[in-house]
């Protein structure tokens, strides 16, 4: 951070309909969407949708606001995990996870370069972590996206797990896609990605399985029958801040809900109908 964080809680963060928001206001905002000390989070985030910038001008401090206001209320024994996806290897790249860009956005490329962020392997859908479980959900993954042993399937075994979704207009969650492996949708099929890892020194080729759409049949994912069935049973909180909200669920009620309506409707998580006479 450019300026100490002590310094950045008395400045302006937003403005919005003539109210300033501060560091404080973020915090309690996290604790009003159901954050609490220990759990352990996975945030996506989009942080320009909560009103006019104010008074932080440095894109770094401005993201360890929020990082440093989510780290307060989880207290030393709660974790923050964000997706750092590079897709290094869909885009023929060589995979460094100390300087492969997180294309998730500027909340994980900011969250990534932080000193006390681990980074996870995956040279397609990496993930960052800050915490006392950072290392544990970083290390010793499967090399499969969102099958048995990724991160996901980490996160699922957590009994404090959360999503937390901070100023994204839907309720974008890549648990979903680990539900949808579980289920062995439809839609969807496993695809090996081969190339190459840059990591302490070392460069050698690797594969990594993405579990990809069928593109040709005209799959349109959709994230909206999930959220709106979470908050019909209110299982999911939004607190607003601002302009829109911060929003969050137990990972273990995304799970169960998500498996049981696949049971119902196997295309749950899609817009359309396939057109599976294409395959």
């Amino acid at each position: 951070m450019a300026i100490p964080i002590e310094e950045l809680k008395n400045k302006i963060v937003y403005s919005y309909d003539n109210k300033n928001i501060y560091y404080k206001d973020i915090v309690e905002t996290i604790r009003n969407a159901g954050v609490k000390q220990g759990d352990t989070i996975c945030v996506h985030a989009d942080l320009a949708v909560f009103g006019k910038l104010g008074e932080i001008i440095d894109r770094c401090d401005f993201v360890n606001v929020f990082i440093e206001a989510f780290l307060e209320v989880l207290g030393k024994d709660g974790t923050i995990i964000t997706p750092a996806y590079s897709y290094s290897f869909c885009n023929n790249e060589i995979y460094d996870p100390d300087t492969s860009i997180a294309k998730a956005g500027l909340f994980s490329e900011e969250f990534r370069k932080r000193n006390d962020a681990y980074r996870s392997l995956n040279p397609i859908f990496s993930v960052a972590a800050i915490g006392r479980k950072a290392k544990e959900l970083t290390t010793n993954l499967s090399k499969n996206s969102f099958g048995k042993g990724s991160v996901f399937d980490k996160l699922q075994d957590i009994k404090n797990s959360k999503y937390v979704i901070v100023g994204v207009n839907y309720f974008v969650c890549t648990h979903v896609h680990y539900i949808e492996r579980m289920a062995k949708v439809p839609y969807r099929y496993i695809k090996k990605f081969k190339g190459k890892i840059r990591h302490k020194g070392k460069t050698y080729e690797d594969e990594y399985e993405f579990y990809v759409r069928h593109l040709n049949i005209n799959t349109n994912p959709t994230f909206d029958k999930i959220e709106n069935h979470l908050i019909k049973l209110g299982l999911l909180k939004k607190a607003p801040l601002g302009g829109d909200f911060i929003s969050c669920a137990k990972i273990s009620d995304i799970y169960r809900e998500g498996m049981e309506m696949l049971k119902k409707d196997p295309l749950f998580f899609l817009k359309n109908m396939p057109e599976y006479d294409k395959l």
